[in-house]
């Protein structure tokens, strides 16, 4: 959200900030985290990690460069222009592919980007993780590497494939994700009737772990087979006084699926048709038919359930809203040119909708519509990019989690107290607002106030994520000049109370549908206000 002084003449430049140094931090931002994860899948030497830390350390150090006036080669800076982007940005385009279900393009890209076998097959691994966290065993069997057993056996496992699980060569192996496979094992002997082999595999398990470094995977493995071969005994209390603890990582379907089995094998039908329902509806859909058929057989069928098309609507169409408005605004300030303010000449655009204090000469200075314009209006390509990106990757989560009416309903909320809180700690200032930054920050401020009182750990992994990427942006807005804090911290002002008023109101989507028409409603005014002002001006 870039907060120019009134001196600004056009569009101009971040002050001491190049465009190409800013697009460059952002790229080093985003490529730490980047690095992070692809050394979960690879050694870090190798192709998949070992590009994108190159990436992200040239785009470091031209932005050192650039800050500290180092002079460096525009070679190097292109190359890094390039390869920032690519070796950053494209591991994050393919899980998004692959979360759309594109795995084959996914693995297409993957193949240009990665030479090397270990390169290849690093991908290949995630994006099989990305198919198993979807439910889609077809998928991850296709994209897992023929030699990683740990995917292989959680493939199967959930095509309920256990003959396959119990073919693969066992490797106890000594990290602690090799619990996987000694759990999935125990899994497949109960459900092909060899309950004794299964104890026999759980007490070697648990010498393990007990021996071991007693990781979390570890205890996950082992608490989950000690319920399901309880389960097979039909002993339910027992059950149920195992898994009364939360596991971190395990689906409540897996759960009410254990739960389920102990009751039907203790011939308690009803309790279990009850929780088979439960592990049904709460199942991803690529796990629901192992609880349907479990229903079946018990005589009963599957409860309804509203099914939802997984495509972030809204996110998506604010997001084309925010690009087609930086495309006419800037086809409106090259074809119909400035506005003389003062001693000064300033874009239409910037003249009829930014939010604009203590600049004489501007209409309307104050005006209520401001408060909302100058978020469709960004200072340039860089600008809008990183917006648009930000917005696509946490809108579509709070939308899928709460609903379309809510997300435009907290990007509202965190536009105005953005603006609001800038006017207030800025009073004596001149300046322009521009940048969607404040709304998309009040979405992360909504997000946040929900898995703030939240224990599921989904959401505790997800409440350390946001926060990590506040004090990211917030050290941004400090860093860079003409980067408005307060317009950022008002955008979480906003959302974290929209978050939080939310939650005291009605849980339907009918309260959410309503917040969104009316901020829909104020957008659209807004603009359309605007767009008249424009008009008259230019009479």
């Amino acid at each position: 959200m870039p907060n120019g002084g009134a001196r600004r003449r056009g569009r101009g430049r971040l002050v001491g900030v190049t465009e190409s140094a800013l697009f460059l931090l952002l790229v080093a931002i985003a490529g730490a985290y980047a690095v992070r994860w692809t050394a979960r899948l690879a050694p870090l030497w190798s192709e998949f990690p070992a590009k994108t830390l190159i990436a992200t350390a040239l785009a470091v150090l031209i932005t050192i460069a650039d800050v500290t006036r180092l002079s460096v080669s525009d070679a190097l800076r292109y190359v890094a222009l390039v390869v920032g982007p690519v070796y950053v940005f494209g591991p994050l385009l393919l899980v998004t592919l692959a979360r759309g279900r594109r795995y084959r393009l996914a693995a297409g890209i993957s193949d240009v980007l990665y030479w090397t076998a270990e390169g290849r097959a690093a991908v290949r691994r995630l994006l099989a993780q990305v198919a198993l966290q979807q439910g889609d065993a077809r998928a991850a069997l296709e994209m897992a590497p023929r030699h990683d057993t740990l995917l292989l056996v959680q493939a199967y496992e959930l095509n309920d494939d256990w003959q396959a699980i119990l073919e693969l060569e066992a490797d106890p192996g000594q990290d602690d994700n090799s619990f996987l496979a000694s759990a999935a094992r125990i899994q497949a002997l109960l459900a092909v009737g060899q309950p004794e082999r299964a104890r026999q595999e759980l007490a070697a398990l648990r010498r393990r772990w007990e021996a071991g470094a007693r990781g979390p995977i570890g205890y996950r493995s082992l608490v989950l087979s000690e319920a399901r071969c309880a389960a097979e005994e039909g002993d339910l209390q027992t059950v149920r006084e195992t898994l009364q603890q939360p596991l971190t990582g395990v689906r409540a379907s897996t759960v009410y699926g254990i739960l389920a089995r102990a009751a039907e094998t203790s011939h308690d039908r009803d309790t279990a048709v009850t929780l088979y329902a439960h592990a049904y509806e709460s199942a991803s859909p690529g796990l629901r038919e192992r609880y349907a058929r479990r229903l079946r057989t018990l005589g009963a069928e599957p409860p309804p359930v509203a099914r939802r098309s997984g495509v972030a609507v809204a996110t998506l169409t604010l997001a084309g809203v925010l690009v087609a408005a930086f495309i006419a605004e800037n086809l409106v300030d090259r074809f119909i040119g400035s506005v003389r303010v003062g001693a000064q000449t300033m874009h239409l655009s910037s003249y009829t909708a930014a939010f604009i204090l203590n600049v004489p000469g501007v209409p309307g200075e104050h005006a209520w519509w401001r408060l909302l314009t100058y978020a469709f209006l960004h200072a340039n390509l860089v600008h809008i990019g990183f917006n648009v990106w930000v917005l696509v990757d946490l809108g579509r989560i709070y939308e899928l989690r709460r609903g379309w009416g809510d997300l435009l309903a907290a990007f509202v909320a965190g536009t105005l107290v953005g603006a609001y809180l800038t006017s207030i700690t800025q009073a004596h200032q001149a300046l322009l607002l521009v940048g969607a930054s404040g709304g998309i920050l009040g979405i992360a401020g909504a997000l946040l106030a929900d898995v703030l009182r939240s224990t599921s750990p989904a959401d505790r992994a997800l409440l350390r994520g946001l926060v990590q990427w506040m004090i990211l942006i917030a050290l941004f807005s400090v860093a860079v000049p003409n980067v408005s804090l307060w317009g950022h911290a008002g955008g979480v002002v906003g959302g974290l109370v929209y978050g939080f008023v939310r939650q005291g109101l009605p849980q339907g989507r009918r309260v959410g549908t309503f917040a969104g028409l009316l901020g829909s409603a104020a957008m659209i005014a807004a603009l359309v206000t605007a767009v008249v002002t424009s008009v008259v001006t230019l009479r």
